[in-house]
């Protein structure tokens, strides 16, 4: 459920813009108004882009140089080590269900893991099919270099040409357009996002957001810096550059995606509209707590985040750019392979066409997040290494996983990863902490308790599970917040406290 009238600020994750992103919109409140918890539309502004928690140490320089004296295909890369580091991830329950795709030289592995819901026994393979969220924007890239290898547009176009209607469109001065290349490495100077969204469903947000709403903002927006200046992550930036292709060649995103990429390279389940066949296939969307999360649908931004693919045609689309083919779909491949923008910022990442581009200077990388999905592609050239792992559980510890991966097919030695363990609190004292407990008027946290688990809901909001630090202590996946349950003499729990943003708000027990 969204609030669109309260201040929004950035959560601990940042879009794509470093080194982590928001999956959960953090609120910030009027003082006489209670917090929601979470925003259960995951307004758009924070979901569909995503960088790597730890990226910054992804594959440095000296581990390259350690590394590039072994070769790629000397490591023997087991599906049984890919195995291991994948096993603490379901046994934690941070993900249900993801599918794995690693290429290391001449080798190709594939592996699924989990299930597809906890409903759902089927296990997730090759052909699993999974929203991709912002990995979008390396396609909406290659689609920028496939126009300008066949001659349609040129990379320093002004948007402004590459409208088929004479609209305003934002600039500061006449010497600094925003150019095509500009919408691709986010230096645009536009905002994250549109400040004109308002869905009808806020659980599906792009669904209704028309080429209207896009020009109307166009036309009223006002740059505060020039095109260039700075490395900003934009959806709305990458979204336009979708809407312009398709309206320079007079098609639509989809078709554009079909023709040019997805046939050239037999790329058969990546798509926009699923068919039937595939639609079954689709994996169930899932919060980052496993509770049912939204599947997206996009218009005129759909360039930032629409795609639907597998692991199978993921690692046809790696293989491409690690040896791209002969034509046109290869001169094109390079020209988004190529850095386009350096580090303007320290905390900056260079730039391809929609890729953004580690330290080490040889990674290309993307992820991406929408309402119950989480996707993470790497592609290194150098080592002959790619990683494709898409879950169907909204959560950024995937970007981790994928990480490791990188640097277990890089011939690195990667022990699973521990995640914190969570307390052990008997279904009699879990018992004892549900009720009903008031925040402020008309808010209200409903605690129910289910044998050991502890589930709860704020007044509008969905339900979610809450995990235990302790017996009075217990923590959120889907938010950074914790509940810790006050007793009193006689052991009767009496009220809760939240603790969100560093601020802390008491909540009395009413039923």
């Amino acid at each position: 459920m969204s609030f669109p009238t309260y201040r929004r600020r950035q959560g601990r994750f940042s879009p794509d813009s470093h080194p982590k992103f928001d999956y959960g919109t953090r609120i910030i409140y009027p003082a006489n108004q209670a917090p929601t918890l979470f925003d259960d539309s995951n307004l758009a502004e924070n979901m569909i882009g995503t960088t790597p928690l730890g990226l910054l140490t992804l594959l440095l320089l000296g581990l390259i140089s350690a590394l590039w004296t072994t070769t790629a295909s000397a490591a023997d890369l087991e599906g049984k080590r890919i195995d291991a580091l994948a096993q603490p991830y379901l046994e934690s329950e941070t993900v249900v269900g993801m599918s794995i795709g690693v290429i290391q030289g001449d080798q190709t592995i594939v592996r699924g893991y989990g299930q597809l819901a906890a409903d759902d026994p089927r296990k997730p393979d090759e052909k699993t099919i999974y929203e991709i969220g912002s990995v979008t924007k390396t396609f909406t890239g290659l689609l920028l270099a496939d126009a300008v290898v066949k001659g349609e547009v040129e990379l320093d176009m002004p948007i402004r040409i590459a409208f088929t209607s004479a609209i305003d469109v934002p600039q500061l001065e006449k010497e600094a357009p925003i150019r095509l290349v500009h919408l691709a490495t986010h230096t645009s100077g536009l905002p994250r996002m549109p400040d004109n969204i308002n869905p009808a469903d806020p659980n599906n947000p792009y669904a209704d957001y028309d080429e209207a709403l896009l020009l109307d903002f166009l036309q009223k927006h006002r740059l505060q810096k020039s095109p260039g200046q700075a490395i900003a992550y934009s959806n709305l930036g990458a979204g336009l550059l979708g809407t312009l292709l398709a309206a320079q060649l007079q098609t639509k995103y989809a078709t554009l995606l079909e023709n040019r990429i997805a046939k050239p390279l037999a790329m058969h389940d990546t798509r926009i509209a699923l068919t039937d066949s595939q639609q079954s296939r689709l994996a169930p969307p899932l919060y980052g707590d496993g509770t049912p999360g939204h599947a997206w649908d996009f218009d005129a931004l759909a360039g930032a985040g629409a795609i639907r693919s597998d692991v199978s045609d993921l690692l046809k689309y790696a293989q491409a750019y690690l040896d791209p083919p002969q034509g046109k779909l290869g001169e094109a491949i390079e020209i988004a392979w190529k850095r386009r923008q350096q580090p303007i910022k320290k905390s900056d990442f260079a730039m391809g066409l929609g890729w953004h581009i580690a330290h080490d200077g040889q990674t290309r990388f993307h992820s991406g997040q929408t309402g119950g999905y989480h996707s993470a592609i790497f592609i290194n050239r150098q080592l002959n290494v790619a990683v494709v792992v898409l879950a169907n559980t909204a959560t950024t510890e995937i970007d981790a996983l994928a990480e490791q991966l990188v640097r277990l097919a890089a011939g690195a030695e990667e022990e699973p990863r521990e995640f914190p363990q969570y307390a052990k609190v008997s279904a009699a004292d879990v018992k004892r902490l549900a009720g009903q407990y008031q925040l402020a008027p008309g808010f209200v946290f409903a605690v129910t308790a289910e044998g050991t688990k502890l589930m709860v809901g704020l007044t509008g909001q969905t339900t979610h599970p809450v995990y235990p630090n302790s017996e009075t202590e217990w923590r959120y996946k889907v938010v950074d917040a914790t509940l810790t349950f006050q007793l009193d003499e006689s052991g009767k729990c009496t009220a809760v406290e939240l603790l969100q943003n560093g601020v802390r708000q008491t909540a009395n027990r009413i039923k």
